[in-house]
């Protein structure tokens, strides 16, 4: 049954510690982001110059991805998780401080480079530490803390504001990020690699992986695979989520930020009710059973947003949306544990996240440009491009998680 699942993946110590490790990070970024804007703003800039402040942190994370891999590798995993998340809580605590705004971008912007080294720490620790058999339904919980860490950060990031002045939230994430990265320490030992139980490399090979380098990694069809369903789904929340369904439903549909903000909840819900079951879908099924028919309703509904005609259908659609974002989110993580060599897993999580940051960057240049050169429905069908893409490469692509010793309870 669904709880005795969720018991028995708590029951893992890696679990237990790193699920509220990441509400909490994900609870001071969810409190400074509704604020950031306003924050840019009290220097006098415009909004694009706003907007900077803002995509400086992500531009940042996107140049250090492909190193924090080898640096994780080369330090381990708690040395590596200290000096991230100590990176993003100095930062976030000098941008508060900062007298100019370049100042503020630039301590901004550093942050992001930690923010890479931090994530790409706690992604490799669940590699290391959770066996693959139960590898989807640990992500399905880390997603959801992620996504409820967001959610309820964004209104007391509001009332901290308003109580505080506009650097305050600044403050209160950097102290949050001081206790996780105590919290970390504290609870966390760099594990020895639980892998050998359920078999690692390329699927079908039966063989263990012997360590890799990026250039043996990027050989591997399933590593390819597995890289490009990150960087579609990625491609697919910044582009559509992110920039596309706001400006569809102001502009085509006459929609309020209110009634638009309405069914962004109806989605975001849709997706936290599914997380943990694709995750333990992708552990029962395998990874393709799961990922194949998700992908593939991720570009029809994508595709159809663009066709809504009232309001009404535009919330259906996106309901399913949020259902089958679920369902595709999981297994591209469960399959990188699958594919990446134990003893280079920190390489192979920033290859991942790299590929991700990149489609993050590029979905709403892409999306944004199309909406305005094509109009809304091309926008959408075009979005729904590297969802395709990915959907072929998934079903060419054999089973990555193996026959293991463990079942999956």
């Amino acid at each position: 049954m669904r709880a005795t699942g969720i018991r028995s993946t708590f029951a893992d110590p890696a679990v237990r510690v790193i699920i509220p490790i990441v509400f909490v990070v994900m609870l001071g970024f969810g409190i400074v982001v509704p604020v950031l804007p306003l924050f840019a703003r009290s220097f006098g800039v415009g909004y694009g110059a706003a907007g900077l402040l803002i995509s400086m942190f992500a531009f940042a994370r996107l140049i250090a991805g492909p190193f924090a891999g080898p640096l994780v590798d080369r330090w381990g995993g708690r040395a590596s998780m200290a000096a991230g998340v100590t990176f993003v809580g100095v930062s976030s605590l000098l941008t508060g401080l900062a007298p100019t705004y370049p100042l503020a971008v630039a301590f901004r912007g550093a942050g992001g480079a930690g923010s890479a080294l931090l994530f790409t720490a706690l992604m490799s620790y669940l590699l290391k530490s959770v066996p693959k058999a139960r590898m989807g339904r640990t992500l399905g919980l880390f997603y959801g803390a992620f996504n409820v860490g967001l959610i309820a950060g964004a209104p007391v990031g509001g009332v901290v504001a308003e109580r505080f002045g506009l650097a305050s939230p600044l403050f209160f994430y950097a102290g949050l990020l001081f206790v996780s990265g105590v919290m970390y320490l504290w609870l966390v030992r760099n594990p020895a690699p639980a892998r050998a139980s359920s078999g690692s490399g390329e699927a079908g090979s039966g063989t263990s992986v012997p360590p890799a380098g990026l250039k043996s990694l990027l050989r591997r069809r399933a590593f390819l695979t597995t890289i490009f369903l990150n960087f579609s789904y990625l491609w697919m929340v910044a582009a559509v989520f992110d920039t596309l369904v706001p400006l569809f439903g102001q502009e085509s549909l006459s929609m309020s930020p209110g009634a638009i903000g309405a069914i962004f909840a109806v989605a975001l819900a849709t997706e936290l009710v599914v997380l943990y079951p694709a995750g333990s879908a992708a552990d029962r099924l395998g990874r393709r059973p799961v990922v194949i028919p998700s992908m593939a309703a991720l570009a029809v509904l994508v595709a159809a947003l663009g066709l809504a005609p009232t309001p009404l259908a535009f919330g259906g659609i996106m309901a399913l949306l949020g259902i089958a974002s679920g369902y595709a989110g999981v297994p591209p993580g469960a399959m990188l544990a699958d594919v990446a060599p134990g003893e280079r897993s920190g390489t192979a999580v920033g290859i991942f996240r790299f590929a991700g940051d990149v489609g993050f960057v590029l979905g709403p240049l892409v999306g944004g440009f199309a909406a305005a050169a094509l109009g809304f429905r091309a926008a959408f069908m075009i979005a729904s491009i590297p969802i395709v893409v990915g959907l072929i490469l998934a079903i060419r692509t054999p089973e990555t998680l193996l026959p293991s010793v463990e079942p999956a309870p």
